[in-house]
């Protein structure tokens, strides 16, 4: 488990570094695009942001579990390999950017563990699919911005010799950072958190509580039309 917490949060630094890297580089380009032509890889030119997109992300997923029953909690936290895809159309009203973007995403992964009174558990989210409200405010060619919205997301827990798998609907909050390069192109470092399922089941004449949310950190890039 502490293997797994280690795993995730260096990732972050890594991204924030070279995110860093990239805005003082645009923020230096900006300082002299008064005396300098506009070159290079970002764009530039009024709507920046507006209209429709599509693209793809990576990155990683750790989805945890607590499954509860006879008033004892087993937590599984899996840390996988995510990927998927994503589009939206945005509007520029007045300094701001507002939008509306859909997500689908693969988590996949299994976690497996040992209730003190089920015995051998196992949970898994295999895919999420979103629908999110976006807003941003433009700093030249980057993006910083929130998102809410709803997901929809399968998560499945074996128990007792019981599997039960079933498709919930919670809630999903987000924060980015989305760069515009030229020719329509963008890329962005994405963190969402989605809550999954809250409730309770019968597994083998017992009651079991399970519930589940998963948070990822993803990398995409996006192309404008």
């Amino acid at each position: 488990m502490q293997r797994s917490f280690c795993y995730w949060l260096w990732r972050p630094a890594i991204l924030c570094t070279v995110l860093g890297v990239l805005m003082s580089g645009a923020y230096g380009a900006d300082l002299n695009s008064s005396e300098q032509p506009t070159m290079g890889i970002f764009a530039s030119g009024h709507a920046l942001w507006a209209g429709p997109y599509l693209g793809f992300e990576g990155g990683i997923a750790q989805t945890v579990t607590d499954v509860k029953a006879n008033n004892r909690t087993e937590e599984l936290s899996h840390v996988n390999a995510a990927f998927g895809l994503y589009g939206g159309y945005n509007w520029e009203v007045s300094r701001v950017v507002l939008g509306v973007e859909a997500a689908a995403s693969y988590l996949g992964g299994t976690e497996k563990g040992d209730h003190p009174t089920l015995g051998p558990v196992e949970a898994r989210a295999s895919w999420t699919a979103a629908a999110k409200a976006r807003a941003g405010l433009p700093i030249g060619n980057f993006m910083p911005y929130l998102s809410a919205g709803i997901a929809a997301t399968e998560h499945s827990l074996t128990a007792n010799g019981k599997e039960e798998t079933s498709v919930s609907i919670g809630p999903v909050v987000g924060a980015g950072l989305e760069v515009a390069l030229k020719d329509r192109w963008r890329v962005r470092a994405d963190y969402s958190l989605t809550g999954i399922i809250d409730d309770t089941s019968r597994f083998g004449g017992a009651d079991v509580e399970r519930m589940s949310g998963n948070q990822r950190l993803m990398l995409g890039i996006s192309r404008s039309f």
